[in-house]
């Protein structure tokens, strides 16, 4: 039972002061009460106040469905109450249901909603501790990238870089949080300007609280999954391309664009997967991998009958933003 069924349950709790004082000042009875001696209104009401004792509603007693049937000692169990706890605290979510996918960097949880945030299910994304081990040529991405904190401060000083430098624990920390707030932040920039990603909700510490894409019986499958039809092909191709276009207006590139991060849902498409995304201002290899994405999703919707030319897409892109620029 949440703190909310347990609010609607003792709303209409009269408090009565059972103290010595007031004992003494109530009129006696000549009759003997049966039992021990109380009333039946007090009775219930004593019951009352040994659930209230016994509520207990803390973070660190929250278990959610999922960790439960995980076995006490495997390390998944703790990784996800500690990573998750902190939006069932914050009421934006009441369980954790199923395992999306399963990553070296990060693992994606299905949860369900507290019906107050407008939605029935949404995602945890979990970064793992050793996410950047796993993570390849991350200088590319990280280019002309501002370093920022959890609250999405800028971050100066010698300490810092210093830290990131010799890779200390802080440094690693420091280095984690940067791609989980830059994944954040980006995504969030992306959906209030129009693009079709994953509404954000919320993130803390490791993990960040999505928009969920799919339904009760299972998430969205990735386009490497599908296969479109002939007539739908083209449209969808011209929509991607038109979230390539927006995320650069955004001065934004994708840098991992393909068909294994963009979603399939009921013939609409949702992009996926933001940490190394690069700023098109500052990073050195932005037109690369403004290319590598075009020339990506362009292979594979070649495979349904739409031909383009990827060099002079992306060409077609990048000169009118650098006029725009310079």
């Amino acid at each position: 039972m949440s703190k909310y069924d347990f609010h609607e349950l003792y709303s209409d709790y009269e408090y009565e002061d059972h103290g010595r004082n007031a004992h003494r000042q109530q009129p006696k009875t000549k009759k003997k009460q049966k039992g021990d001696g109380r009333s039946p209104k007090i009775m219930a009401n004593d019951q009352k106040m040994d659930e209230i004792r016994q509520m207990d509603d803390s973070q660190e007693s929250w278990v959610p469905s999922y960790a439960a049937a995980l076995d006490p000692m495997h390390h998944e169990r703790q990784w996800v109450i500690d990573s998750v706890a902190p939006f069932y605290h914050d009421a934006l979510i009441t369980d954790v249901t199923r395992l999306i996918k399963g990553g070296k960097e990060a693992n994606v949880y299905t949860c369900t909603a507290n019906p107050h945030t407008g939605f029935d299910l949404v995602a945890a994304k979990l970064y793992r501790p050793r996410m950047l081990r796993h993570l390849k040529n991350d200088a590319i991405y990280k280019a002309g990238r501002q370093l920022r904190d959890e609250e999405g401060k800028q971050m100066k000083g010698r300490r810092v870089k210093l830290a990131l430098r010799k890779k200390t624990n802080f440094g690693k920390h420091v280095d984690i949080m940067w791609w989980i707030n830059n994944e954040y932040s980006v995504q969030k920039k992306l959906y209030d300007a129009g693009a079709d990603v994953p509404q954000p909700l919320a993130h803390a510490g490791n993990t960040i609280l999505m928009e969920f894409i799919g339904d009760e019986y299972g998430s969205a499958p990735t386009l490497s999954e599908v296969t479109l039809n002939s007539s739908e092909a083209e449209p969808l191709f011209q929509r991607v391309m038109g979230n390539v276009a927006l995320m650069l207006d955004c001065h934004h590139i994708h840098g991992d664009l393909s068909a294994y991060n963009i979603l399939y849902w009921e013939g609409e498409l949702t992009i996926i997967d933001f940490p190394q995304m690069v700023e098109a201002r500052h990073n050195p290899h932005a037109y690369e991998l403004l290319l590598r994405d075009v020339t990506r999703v362009c292979d594979y919707f070649n495979r349904f009958g739409v031909t383009a030319d990827p060099q002079t897409l992306t060409d077609d892109l990048w000169l009118p933003y650098m006029g725009s620029e310079s």
